[in-house]
């Protein structure tokens, strides 16, 4: 049914989440996954150490898929999460994308009121994907 799920993970609690959620799936269906990890563009952060917290992440969740017997394909690019998303998992040959309701950045997401993120919002990379999307999105909680 699904051939290639692509997870975008970030190495927040939720990416992972997501990413446990579509190595179920890629069992089931016998499907690979394509983990891909985004470097930002513009980053206060040195690129060394963005790429080798990059590759953790991927590295985690290609043992995780390991340990059910799916295969995952890592991609760690520079781009602009926001801006390349879509074309990122037209790249990738996705059938579906497993993505997180959040990312790891909510402060993107806070409520004035209640200093907290509200069960009704959505990340911007996740509501832009949703948007413009050409192949099914799974929105993890």
């Amino acid at each position: 049914m699904f051939d290639v799920i692509c997870v975008p993970v970030d190495g927040s609690e939720y990416g992972y989440k997501a990413a446990d959620v579509a190595i179920e799936i890629a069992e089931k269906f016998s499907s690979k996954i394509a983990a891909v990890h985004v470097l930002e563009e513009f980053s206060f952060s040195s690129y060394d150490s963005e790429e080798d917290s990059g590759d953790a992440i991927l590295a985690k969740i290609t043992k995780k898929a390991a340990e059910h017997d799916v295969e995952v394909v890592e991609h760690l690019l520079t781009a602009d999460a926001l801006r390349d998303m879509k074309f990122i998992i037209n790249q990738t040959g996705a059938d579906l994308v497993v993505i997180h309701r959040f990312g790891s950045d909510n402060e993107r997401f806070v409520s004035f009121e209640e200093n907290s993120v509200s069960d009704h919002q959505i990340g911007s990379v996740t509501e832009r994907l949703l948007r413009n999307s050409d192949v099914p999105v799974l929105l993890i909680n």
